[in-house]
């Protein structure tokens, strides 16, 4: 019996998944559909590529193999069919944008979207990095922007650039030129919940000198936090790119600091196996904007 590609790709999403019910949804099949290929796959193959893990499924050695060779056999499927044109960029991409590139960078970024691919629909969350990542891991997102993004075996990163951040304040707060944790430590904080990467830049610096603000103020959004510092409500860690506006009316002052605050990578995390045309014909596109909005360094 001879080995099939829709077998394949059920043993693939089944091992990304670790479970059959979970790989027949993203195949869109039904779950006795994929319990035969697998079945078939056995036969095949003359060995069982998982092994029961309590409910769920688990990868044997041999498993693990044919894992990463199924990872080399779509990458050449994929490249085969780009070079044919076989697959058009059409259809539902499901992406995630971290929220402060997306305020400044979304925009432009489905604009040129909508004129260059204009068969494609962007489907878009946006979000802090934290609230994102599990949705891409879960695979209800194709693509997605991130900032300081995990590592993960079953997805690819690719670096775009830093982003520029700094402490803004409104210019009723009379503050030096240069500001240390000592500075500040007593003025109302604003920051995005505790886990996401804004909330850990701003531990880290107070931390930094051994100190913890008096009072933080927690928000969920970013552009509601950047509002809050606009008017004067607080203090707050966010891209420089966010508070241009503001600084050109004279409404805040993008703040220099000791220690200094770290630029944050951007990223671009992607399955490796999925809907790759699509996905490189937006990743594309965002890089194409970012150069020429100079938004990345």
């Amino acid at each position: 019996m001879r080995l099939t590609l829709a077998q394949l790709e059920a043993f693939y999403w089944t091992a990304t998944h670790g479970s059959v019910d979970k790989a027949a949804h993203t195949l869109h099949l039904a779950q006795p559909t994929v319990s035969l290929r697998l079945r078939g796959l056995e036969d095949a193959l003359g060995y069982k590529p998982f092994e029961r893990a309590g409910r769920g499924l688990k990868l044997t050695l041999r498993g693990l193999d044919l894992l990463d060779e199924c990872h080399t056999i779509f990458a050449s499927l994929e490249t085969i069919e780009a070079h044919a044109g076989a697959q058009r960029v059409t259809g539902p991409i499901r992406l995630g944008f971290a929220e402060g590139f997306a305020m400044v960078c979304l925009p432009e970024i489905l604009s040129r979207l909508h004129a260059d691919h204009p068969g494609l629909q962007p489907e878009v969350m946006v979000a802090t990095s934290a609230q994102i990542e599990p949705e891409l891991h879960d695979l209800k997102l194709d693509l997605a922007f991130l900032v300081h993004p995990s590592e993960h075996k079953q997805f690819k990163l690719e670096p775009l650039g830093r982003q520029e951040a700094a402490w803004v304040a409104a210019t009723r707060f009379d503050l030096p030129a240069v500001i240390s944790p000592q500075d500040i430590a007593t003025l109302p904080i604003i920051s995005n919940p505790v886990g996401s990467i804004n909330y850990q830049q701003m531990i880290g610096w107070f931390a930094s000198a051994g100190l913890t603000p008096k009072r933080i103020d927690f928000c969920n959004s970013v552009s509601m936090l950047v509002n809050l510092v606009d008017k004067g409500v607080g203090l707050g860690i966010y891209p420089c790119k966010l508070a241009e506006n503001a600084l050109a009316a004279g409404r805040v002052r993008i703040l220099q600091s000791s220690p200094q605050i770290d630029d944050t990578p951007i990223f671009a995390k992607y399955p490796r196996q999925g809907s790759k045309p699509k996905a490189d014909a937006v990743l594309s596109t965002v890089i194409s904007v970012l150069s020429e909005m100079d938004y990345l360094k």
